[in-house]
C-alpha cells in the first residue's frame, strides 16, 4: 500500500518530480511509499489507468495535491481531489496561487499550506509525524531539501530554465531544437533552459548537447533526456549567438 497519494496536473510534471524529490530526500519518505502518475513504472503497460488511480486513492493514506493554475483547470484533477475527499482522506493540499484564486472552487475554505514556503511545509512535515505517516525526524536534512526545493520552484515560476542536478548528479531537460550541421559525424541538439552548474562558468544564451554521432541515441524536438558532464564550452556563432555546447559524460533518453 502506497502512504501518500500526489495529485497533480500533467504539465506541471517538472514541479511533481522535484516535490518528489523532497519529499524522499528531504522528508525521508522511501520511493515505494509514494504513488503519483510522473513515475511511469507504476502504471501497467495495458492496465486500466483509472482503475489503477482509484484503487490507490481508496488505500492511500495521505492525499497531497500541488495546486497551480493548471490544476484547477483539470477536471481530471478535480475529480482525484472530489474523490479523496469523498472518502475522507487526510487531505494536503499545497498552493502555488493566491488564495483569492480558490475562491468559487472546491477548495473555498479549506485550511491551505503553501508551496513556497518552508514554514508551511514545516507543518506539513509535522502532521505527517503526527498522523503517524511519518515515525523519525531528520530536521536538519529537511531544512537543508527546503530550501533547495525552494529554489527550483522559484526557478519553475520565473521561467528562467535553470536545470538543477537531481540527487545522482544528473541534469533533465527537454530537447527543443535541433541543428544541423554540414559534419554529420556530431549531433548538437537545443535542451529548454541552461545548467545551473556549466563547467565553463560563462554566461550562454542557449545550452545545447553535442557528442560524436553514435556516442549516444540521435534526438528530436520533445524527447527527454538526463545526462552528466564535466566539460562544456561557449561559443560564438553568427546564426544563435553565444552558444554553450554541452559534452555529456552520459545520456539517457527518459520516458
Amino acid at each position: 500500500m502506497k502512504k501518500i497519494f500526489i495529485s497533480y496536473c500533467t504539465k506541471n510534471k517538472e514541479l511533481a518530480e522535484a516535490f518528489i524529490e523532497f519529499l524522499q530526500l528531504g522528508m525521508g519518505i522511501a520511493k515505494q511509499d509514494i504513488f503519483c502518475t510522473a513515475y511511469l513504472e507504476m502504471l501497467e503497460t495495458g492496465g486500466n489507468f483509472s482503475e489503477k488511480i482509484r484503487q490507490q486513492l481508496q488505500n492511500c493514506e495521505a492525499f497531497v495535491s500541488l495546486i497551480t493554475e493548471e490544476y484547477l483547470k483539470s477536471a481530471f484533477c478535480l475529480v482525484e481531489m472530489g474523490a479523496a475527499w469523498g472518502q475522507n482522506k487526510r487531505f494536503f493540499p499545497l498552493v502555488t496561487v493566491p488564495f483569492e484564486r480558490l475562491n468559487h472552487t472546491p477548495f473555498q475554505g479549506m485550511q491551505m499550506r503553501l508551496l513556497d514556503s518552508i514554514e508551511a511545509l514545516s507543518a506539513v512535515y509535522d502532521e505527517f509525524h503526527t498522523h503517524g505517516i511519518l515515525e523519525s525526524y531528520q530536521t536538519a536534512e529537511f531544512h537543508k531539501r527546503a530550501v533547495e526545493f525552494q529554489r527550483k520552484l522559484r526557478n519553475l515560476e520565473s521561467g528562467e530554465g535553470i536545470l538543477e542536478k537531481d540527487h545522482e548528479g544528473y541534469y533533465k531537460a527537454v530537447i527543443e531544437g535541433v541543428r544541423n550541421l554540414q559534419n554529420d559525424q556530431y549531433r548538437c541538439y537545443k535542451i529548454k533552459g541552461h545548467i545551473a552548474e556549466p563547467p565553463d562558468r560563462m554566461g550562454a544564451e542557449s545550452d545545447w548537447l553535442f557528442y560524436w554521432t553514435g556516442a549516444f541515441a540521435d534526438l528530436q524536438v520533445g524527447d527527454y533526456v538526463k545526462f552528466k558532464t564535466t566539460k562544456s564550452k561557449v561559443n560564438t556563432f553568427s546564426d544563435i549567438g553565444r552558444a554553450r555546447n554541452i559534452y555529456p559524460d552520459e545520456l539517457w533518453k527518459v520516458d
